[in-house]
């Protein structure tokens, strides 16, 4: 089960319905303020309403503990109005849903691919977002949702049956909301709606973000007993999660792959991470290739901003999806190179699907030569190249033949531009 495509209307650059398909590994390339980070952001969007503690809005574009801060609702819409809708959604396959079946008895279930498109509306003194409308799909099974007074009209498509649900988290249904279903037969028709939500939420709520800033290297690093399951937006987790790991495991599984891949970039041969006494304190430190070994502070600062995306692909649960702005960020061009194998390795050994947005012709370069080399595969592979035009962001697809395509050439004679 993975995330396949993204669904975008009325979304910051974004101004007319886009569906955007999504691969294990999805580039988006393209100038400064083209649109590139409006599609992690979306995606990003929806995963951090479901996030967001105590949360009663349908959807959460910025919040104290929002991962990003997209501002009020008026400043996310395109259109900038409050009369019109921003629509956010997302396809997945395959979802195993139960299919009714007329003995009661016997459960059937099948696989098929779900499709959610969510439309959001805001009242303009009050500023609360709220779902005005909504399409769900699995397999066969289609559902429109409406808005009434009290809370959500559900109409199952083909046999035409109506229940009705209030907004459990964000925009997901309760399925416990109080209205009770006029038969069993109303019943099984909204099993699979509910197998898809349960689908849906589960995708978004493993859909982890880190943004272009990480947070600077410091000397000593507080845990303050948290247990992260994410490096945070910022990277801020990063060395909390490490240090987890020297506290419950002997076996030090990703501190070593880390270490790897920090060797792989030619930025240490050592990742060594030592608490202070029983203390929460913990440092960090590398070791350089001529046996030296400083502090994370006194190295360049490459080699901080690069850790958090090391560690959100280490310990990324499996089957989730990752987004990154500018992973890159702060690399010498030398070292661009390997990330993009790490994303590569991570991609195939976990089946995470990872969404970056980049400015490096090197990082990008390194996908097709590794396309070419028979090391990884084009039909896991997608990258777009983003415009900004007419006031509106445009996506296209690039056309990518591995023995032909010359990204050096391309780039410099304008390619992101």
């Amino acid at each position: 089960m993975a995330i396949t495509s993204l669904y975008i209307k009325n979304f910051r650059g974004i101004k007319n319905p886009s569906t955007i398909p999504i691969k294990p590994i999805t580039l988006f390339i393209g100038p400064n303020s083209s649109g590139k980070s409006s599609c992690l952001h979306s995606l990003a969007c929806l995963s951090q309403t479901l996030k967001i503690p105590n949360n009663s809005r349908a959807l959460s574009p910025d919040d104290e503990y929002a991962h990003v801060h997209l501002g009020r609702f008026i400043e996310v819409i395109h259109s900038k109005s409050y009369s019109d809708c921003i629509g956010l959604g997302i396809s997945i396959d395959p979802i195993r849903y139960r299919e009714p079946s007329s003995d009661r008895r016997r459960l059937t279930f099948k696989q098929g691919l779900g499709e959610a498109r969510y439309e959001f509306k805001s009242t303009k003194r009050t500023q609360d977002i709220y779902l005005h409308t909504a399409y769900l799909k699995v397999g066969d099974y289609e559902f429109e949702v409406t808005k009434i007074a009290t809370g959500y009209r559900v109409l199952h498509k083909a046999s035409r049956r109506v229940t009705k649900f209030t907004l459990k988290n964000g925009f997901i249904f309760d399925e416990s909301s109080g209205f009770s279903f006029g038969s069993a037969e109303e019943f099984a028709n909204f099993i699979p709606f509910n197998n898809l939500q349960r689908a849906i939420q589960k995708e978004l709520l493993n859909t982890l973000y880190l943004g272009p800033f990480r947070q600077p290297p410091a000397r000593r690093y507080a845990t303050r007993g948290s247990s992260p399951i994410e490096v945070g937006a910022q990277g801020e987790s990063a060395v909390t999660l490490l240090a987890n790991e020297i506290i419950q495991s002997k076996s030090r599984t990703h501190i070593r792959q880390i270490a790897g891949w920090l060797h792989s970039c030619g930025l240490a041969n050592g990742l060594e991470v030592r608490r202070l006494a029983r203390s929460d304190m913990f440092d960090v430190s590398l070791r350089l290739a001529d046996g030296s070994e400083f502090p994370l502070a006194d190295l360049g600062y490459g080699v901080s901003q690069v850790l958090p995306v090391f560690a959100q692909c280490s310990f990324a649960p499996e089957g989730s999806t990752l987004l990154f702005e500018q992973p890159e960020l702060h690399l010498h061009p030398l070292a661009a190179r390997p990330l993009a194998n790490v994303f590569i390795e991570t991609a195939k050994t976990k089946r995470c699907r990872i969404l970056a947005e980049t400015h490096s012709e090197v990082f990008f370069g390194e996908f097709i030569r590794q396309i070419r080399a028979g090391n990884f595969s084009l039909d896991d592979f997608v990258a777009y190249r983003v415009l900004r035009k007419d006031g509106c962001t445009h996506l296209h697809p690039i056309e990518i033949d591995p023995e032909t395509f010359d990204i050096y050439e391309m780039w410099h004679s304008g390619f992101s531009q």
